[in-house]
């Protein structure tokens, strides 16, 4: 149930946007009935008090000199009766009103504030003054202050009800407008077919949204066709050792009893290609391990721990491994993955050095980089070559591959410990012939 009304919540940027705009158009429209109604208020109190207080002084000044001639006076009026009272006391207690006054004072009084009067008249702004004994009280309506106020009122309400509805049109269009992009992108993405996705000028999120989506399905498309032509490979590197054991088995079945002198080299070649099969599944998982695999990076000398590799490598080599290396050098590494990446380069310069020529081990310091090295006499690698042969199964001699052995996997497996632990590797020319291969560290102090 909570999932329910979790999903229910969710909404369309049109209407997060349409949701936004009525709450902030509510808190405008409010604001301004507050501030326009007040200021017309004010205005409109403060005339009547400057009437008032021009009349009261009037009054004042009728009721010390003599009688009242209340006609004289600008009280307001409602076609015949009067709106507007007043009322001189004097001192000696006599009363004068003007028309109407007792009615009025004798009027409910329902509410009381201040200046102001609530009676049934309506409601009435009272002032009054007093000089030379005389008290003077003067009540003035202010009924077309609060009339004029509820019309300002109704004005901005029907003003901003407008604007509200024109404000909703527009606002919708334009959400609409400025999702459509994200709707597009949404319907090529569920449709795609490894095609790029369309990249629309504007907004520029919007753009840089699909300008990265179309990167991660470049990366994904690449990875993909890595992993179906690795698994091709594989396949077609694993289908020939196969082919061979069972060719062989099957010519032991038919002629082994007419040609018992075929059992040895059968066997022998039976032997050979299992082993190679057993050395490819377990670079195949390597492999397929990727970024699973532990390393454990620790600070060492680099240069004892490939001396001592060095004494165990080379009785599996022909040729001679002569080594140049830079005392103390203190690399932050794995030695697991140092050791695989090492091995691979020896072992790849003995396939292709000539048996006489030495295989030279160097490690030497370059600013802040150690670089060890392994130099073969060979016949070189082609510059177009260089990046190739740290693929999957990759050989420059095709014709050649199953002269050589080995299954390919060897570099691509160097060049993924080198990057696990944090360097590098590539591969030089050797003048004037052969190749070199490098790894290379960042240098610890």
């Amino acid at each position: 149930m909570k999932k329910k009304d979790k999903k229910d919540k969710r909404q369309s940027n049109a209407s997060y946007l349409t949701r936004i705009f009525v709450r902030i158009f509510l808190v405008i429209t409010a604001l301004n009935i507050i501030i326009v109604a007040g200021v017309v208020a004010i205005n409109e109190l403060q005339m009547r008090e400057a009437e008032g207080a021009a009349l009261l002084s009037s009054i004042q000044e009728a009721a010390i000199n003599g009688n009242i001639n209340w006609r004289e006076f600008e009280l307001a009026k409602d076609g015949e009766s009067w709106t507007d009272f007043a009322r001189v006391t004097r001192q000696t207690g006599e009363v004068d009103e003007s028309h109407g006054t007792s009615g009025f004072l004798k009027s409910n009084w329902s509410i009381h504030f201040d200046y102001f009067h609530v009676t049934n008249y309506g409601v009435y702004w009272h002032d009054k003054s007093k000089q030379d004994g005389i008290q003077i009280d003067l009540w003035i309506n202010v009924d077309a202050v609060i009339d004029s106020v509820f019309r300002t009122v109704i004005a901005i309400v029907v003003v901003m009800w407008l604007s509200f509805l024109g404000g909703i049109f527009i606002i919708r269009s334009y959400a609409k407008k400025l999702s459509q992009p994200l709707s597009d992108l949404s319907d090529s993405t569920e449709k795609n077919d490894g095609n790029p996705l369309p990249v629309p000028e504007n907004p520029i999120e919007v753009r840089q949204l699909a300008q990265n989506f179309n990167k991660l399905l470049n990366r994904l498309n690449v990875k993909i066709l890595q992993e179906q032509q690795f698994v091709s490979d594989a396949s077609h590197e694993l289908r020939t050792p196969v082919a061979a054991i069972r060719g062989h088995a099957t010519l032991l079945k038919r002629r082994w009893k007419e040609h018992p002198e075929i059992i040895d080299e059968s066997l022998d070649y039976i032997d050979e290609e299992s082993q190679r099969m057993k050395t490819m599944i377990e670079e195949l998982l390597t492999i397929s391990r990727g970024n699973h695999m532990e390393i454990e990076n620790e600070k060492f000398d680099l240069s004892e721990y490939v001396a001592r590799l060095i004494t165990e490598i080379q009785p599996a080599i022909v040729q001679k491994i002569e080594v140049q290396l830079t005392e103390n050098a203190i690399v932050n590494a794995d030695k697991k993955a140092v050791r695989q990446v090492l091995i691979a380069f020896i072992e790849n310069a003995g396939k292709y050095s000539p048996v006489e020529k030495n295989i030279v081990v160097k490690l030497k310091t370059s600013g802040d980089t150690l670089d060890l090295s392994v130099a073969d006499e060979g016949q070189g690698i082609p510059n177009e070559e260089k990046e190739k042969i740290f693929e999957r199964f990759y050989r420059i001699d095709k014709s050649r591959s199953s002269e050589i052995p080995g299954t390919g996997l060897g570099l691509s497996i160097a060049k993924q410990y080198a990057e696990m632990m944090g360097a590098w590797i590539f591969v030089s020319d050797n003048v004037p012939t052969g190749s070199i291969f490098h790894l290379v560290f960042h240098k610890e102090s």
